[in-house]
């Protein structure tokens, strides 16, 4: 187990939600970060990190993709605007 940042998660995040990376290398990087996280973060935090990993237990490959990425888009401009105070 490991200390994993906040950038990492939105890094990835980021990646995934602009095409940089597919949706069967970010549910394989995003489920290992998540995994191997041992942060303790605020509620409001931990829930969409947590909605996003519920989100990839369900998701299909080739299937499920643009509807994946536009749920990584939100929770990364809701995690954004919280960074922001906006």
């Amino acid at each position: 187990m490991r200390t994993v940042t906040l950038g990492e998660y939105r890094n990835l995040m980021h990646a995934f939600s602009t095409g940089r990376i597919g949706a069967g290398v970010f549910k394989g990087s995003y489920v290992r970060l998540f995994e191997e996280d041992r942060v303790t973060r605020p509620q409001e935090i931990f829930r969409i990190l947590e909605a996003i990993f519920g989100d990839l237990g369900a998701f299909s490959p080739g299937l499920d993709d643009s509807g994946l990425q536009l749920r990584v888009t939100e929770a990364l401009r809701v995690l954004d605007a919280m960074r922001h105070g906006a």
